[in-house]
């Protein structure tokens, strides 16, 4: 099991990117939290596969709490990872795996 980070440090308001390495592959990970849970997606927008977040830790999050893809305007609930808006609609993110263990957030 692989250790991504503390609960404490996925921002509320934009969320947290972590690098996962897995058989000598890297993929980067979007951490949302939804309420008091975690939420865990590949960081690729299913549209064109670019990168969810505008900055490195920096993901727009609209007024009603859905992820915002900075490149095209896809919007995505939190809790499903379901494509509501944009140009990708009824698409999904990739989730990831994850648990929760005494406040760090682990890869399953």
């Amino acid at each position: 099991m692989q250790a991504l980070c503390l609960v404490a440090e996925v921002s509320p308001d934009s969320g947290k990117e972590v690098m996962v390495e897995e058989q000598g592959q890297r993929r980067w990970v979007a951490l949302f939290r939804d309420g008091d849970e975690v939420r865990a997606y590949l960081n690729s927008c299913p549209h064109q596969g670019r990168s969810l977040n505008w900055a490195p830790d920096q993901f727009l999050l609209d007024p009603e709490g859905r992820l915002v893809c900075p490149h095209h305007g896809a919007c995505f609930e939190i809790s499903s990872g379901n494509c509501v808006s944009g140009p990708c609609v009824g698409a999904g993110l990739t989730p990831v795996d994850i648990e929760i263990i005494d406040g760090i957030i682990c890869l399953s």
